[in-house]
């Protein structure tokens, strides 16, 4: 091979090299879906009423679990807007002390967290369903509000929290009094160095305004898939279809990943059919149509780049899933679902 050969296959190969470099690090084009994240999977624990042993965190991690989700609550007089917590007679495990020795715990065996206030709404319960009239007590939950999330999110901090939930379905608030949210998320910001999401319900998220000052389009997954007593999981994947690419959309114009910040069915009939529409005294346990319910989430979003997983709803520190309590309730302990989640956590 002459010199001049030999110099021209050089230079081809310094061009294609510089190439690779310049594709390798060339910013994606904005919209494009090229969101890829460490998918996330973890339980909602359920706070417990004192103390508990820290195998009962071994188990959870056991599942192959990496994350779980500390909820600290508090009460809302819908009355007035006033919020209390850290009252004396709450569980030990929904105040201050109980978060951050929990946070502690988690910690000390590998388990990331995330803490996701909660608000009981008095006389109602749920806070999507929570509004007020007028102004000043608009003003005076806010007020409250703000003092509730700012204690967390300092907490949070202080221990090196790696995601914090702003707030946890207060629906019509997100979509009357956005202007509160955005001050919230930045007094935040100014306070914790972390992640941040807010956990919308399945039929609040695409009305939620400020999405792009987090890192998380945040979903509590309980969207209404099916009307059958103990549907196959073929039909569930077909009814995913549709709330799974309005998910992608929003993914993709946001460039933000999705992450269900609580996902779950009750072990009973009719698991697709929305927990709020059936009364589960009167229905049969099913531990077969809620292991079919998961295999179907898995199988619809696993593959997708953008859904970074999420936490399922819920963990009990202190009871496994047969006993009388928890027998037909979301958890999947000891029940057949856990074959399919383990199955899922293992496979990224």
């Amino acid at each position: 091979m002459n010199k001049r050969a030999f110099s021209n296959i050089i230079l081809i190969l310094f061009f294609l090299i510089v190439s690779a470099i310049g594709a390798f690090y060339l910013k994606p084009e904005q919209g494009v879906d090229t969101i890829r994240t460490k998918k996330i999977h973890g339980f909602n624990l359920v706070a417990p009423r004192e103390v508990f042993l820290l195998d009962s965190l071994i188990k959870v991690k056991a599942t192959g679990a990496e994350w779980v989700a500390l909820v600290p609550y508090a009460f809302c007089d819908a009355t007035t807007g006033e919020i209390t917590f850290d009252h004396p007679r709450q569980w030990w495990g929904e105040k201050s002390e109980g978060i951050k020795e929990s946070i502690i715990m988690a910690q000390s065996i590998g388990l990331k967290v995330m803490l996701k206030p909660h608000l009981w709404v008095g006389g109602q319960g749920w806070a999507g369903d929570l509004t007020f009239r007028e102004e000043a007590l608009w003003n005076n939950f806010e007020d409250h509000y703000l003092k509730y999330i700012i204690n967390y999110v300092k907490i949070a901090d202080s221990l090196g929290v790696e995601l914090f939930c702003i707030g946890t379905e207060v629906r019509n608030s997100t979509q009357q009094r956005s202007h509160f949210w955005n001050l919230l998320i930045d007094s935040a910001k100014s306070q914790y160095n972390g992640k941040l999401t807010y956990a919308a319900n399945w039929d609040e998220y695409t009305k939620v305004s400020f999405w792009e000052k987090l890192d998380y389009i945040g979903i509590d997954a309980y969207f209404p898939l099916s009307e059958a007593k103990s549907p196959e999981v073929a039909e569930l994947v077909q009814a995913w279809q549709g709330p799974m690419k309005e998910m992608q959309q929003l993914s993709k114009a946001l460039n933000k990943p999705v992450l269900f910040t609580e996902y779950g069915y009750e072990s009973t009939d009719y698991p697709g059919k929305g927990h709020w529409s059936v009364d589960k005294d009167t229905l049969d346990v099913n531990f077969l149509a809620q292991k079919a319910a998961f295999e179907a989430v898995y199988q619809t979003f696993n593959n997708q780049s953008w859904w970074s997983g999420g936490f399922i709803w819920k963990w009990h520190l202190t009871q496994n899933g047969l006993h009388s309590r928890t027998i037909k309730a979301y958890t999947p302990q000891n029940k057949a679902a856990m074959e399919v989640i383990k199955k899922a956590f293992e496979e990224e």
